[in-house]
């Protein structure tokens, strides 16, 4: 009938695409794509991945929950009139002066916090966790990596979830600054002992006697923000040969740095 409106609907499926070269050395690079989506992942300068069996790209890529940006979280600390945010710096932690958004300091400085069950399952809910629950720091950029301690008075770094699994559990504990909002993080395998600013400079330090003073106090606090990145609605996770990717639409990223293509091997 005239004037009848014929909506047609076709489902966005994802698939690689191969570059447009045929010499073997480049057989393996290819692209990822959502529907129409050009992918790009979240990358300083690695692009391999390690698939076993050649498989659909569903076998390998998840996407990532929408309710995970409930769970992307920033820490900072006020110094001098300068807010300083926690950030990885070549998976060592620091702290540096607040970035802006879309940009790699502003990816760098995004944590989801993880809860762990007292089983050592993790997830993560709709709702940020409580404070006395045990979490984990996973960086942004990172999936399946976590802040991790490496014991007392050393510094903190980027580790994979199957290394250093005590290390990297820290109690979400009421800010030791007794400042209204504040909080502090205690390791979970070092009793006592919390993250710790010291002149830009993230260690584990542990509440002695002679550490209770009120720098300690202020060092050991941060005010949990949202995270200064957050998930494109349409995001995923891509398991690497030596890390995870986290893809979003090549439209989405501003100054971040990133690639769109992969060494993708079976």
């Amino acid at each position: 009938m005239s004037g009848d409106k014929v909506n047609l609907e076709f489902p966005l499926t994802l698939r690689t695409e191969a570059i447009k070269d045929d010499r073997k050395e480049y057989s393996s690079i290819q692209a990822i794509l959502y529907g129409p989506y050009l992918l790009a992942g979240l990358s300083m300068g690695d692009w391999d991945i390690e698939i076993g069996q050649p498989s659909s790209p569903l076998n390998w890529i998840t996407p990532i929950p929408a309710d995970y940006n409930s769970n992307l979280i920033s820490l900072t600390q006020d110094s001098k009139n300068t807010t300083m945010v926690l950030i990885n710096s070549n998976n060592t932690i620091k702290m540096e002066k607040y970035p802006e958004s879309g940009t790699d300091s502003a990816v760098a400085a995004t944590y989801r916090l993880v809860t762990k069950s007292k089983k050592g399952r993790k997830y993560a809910g709709r709702k940020q966790p409580a404070i006395g629950e045990e979490v984990m720091l996973e960086p942004f950029d990172l999936p399946g990596m976590f802040v991790v301690h490496q014991g007392e008075d050393e510094g903190l770094r980027v580790a994979d979830s199957s290394d250093d699994n005590d290390s990297s559990g820290f109690l979400l504990v009421a800010g030791l600054d007794g400042k209204n909002g504040s909080v502090s993080l205690e390791s979970a395998s070092n009793k006592g002992c919390y993250i710790y600013n010291s002149d830009g400079n993230i260690k584990l330090s542990c509440n002695t006697k002679s550490s209770t003073s009120t720098t300690f106090m202020q060092g050991a606090s941060f005010e949990m923000q949202p995270g200064i990145s957050e998930y494109h609605p349409i995001s995923f996770i891509a398991k690497g040969a030596n890390r995870s990717f986290q893809l979003a639409p090549l439209l989405s990223l501003r100054d971040e740095s990133y690639t769109v293509y992969f060494n993708i091997q079976s």
